[in-house]
């Protein structure tokens, strides 16, 4: 009877398998093949600019942070030498060297010389008059941007458009 009441007790002890660790495994085995062929079928879908090189080198700058102006020897070569004129550092390339520029000229080479003045009611009024641009949206513009009210701006516009009637054409 003893032999009997030690079968029973030990049959209903829970008996621990390799059932755990293997489910494990698989899915760890799942877990790692899916995160591969993703990254796989990433990377082909948005290649890299770079190419399949490698990503952790990095491109070396080519401005160094302190210039050291001392130094002409590196300066000279095909392209001339670095000279004095005047105070500034310039290329001379043969006999001819540039000149020194003064520091008050400044010249306007572009033409634009309004652009320097701020633009007055009658020359927005004029612009978009010219442009083709509706009465109601000329008013909005000019009660905006020259903080006038209504009033104002249309009279401001009936004013211009009345001077600009009596100019004579050319």
């Amino acid at each position: 009877m003893l032999t009997t009441t030690t079968l029973l007790a030990a049959a209903e002890e829970p008996s621990r398998g390799w059932g755990g660790p293997i489910a494990l495994a698989i899915v760890a085995a799942v877990y790692i093949a899916g995160a591969t062929i993703h990254h796989h079928v990433r990377s082909r879908q948005d290649p890299s600019p770079t190419g399949e090189g490698d990503t952790s080198v990095s491109v070396k700058p080519q401005v160094s942070a302190a210039s050291d102006t001392d130094d002409t020897t590196r300066d000279t070569g095909w392209w001339g030498r670095i000279v004095e004129v005047g105070g500034q550092r310039v290329r001379a390339t043969g006999a001819r060297t540039a000149p020194a520029r003064e520091a008050d000229v400044d010249l306007d080479l572009d033409g634009d010389d309004e652009q320097d003045e701020p633009e007055t009611i009658e020359d927005v009024i004029d612009r978009l008059d010219f442009r083709g641009v509706p009465y109601a949206e000329i008013v909005a513009t000019v009660m905006g941007g020259f903080r006038v009210s209504e009033s104002t701006a249309k009279r401001r516009i009936r004013d211009t458009r009345a001077a600009r009637a009596e100019q004579p054409t050319s």
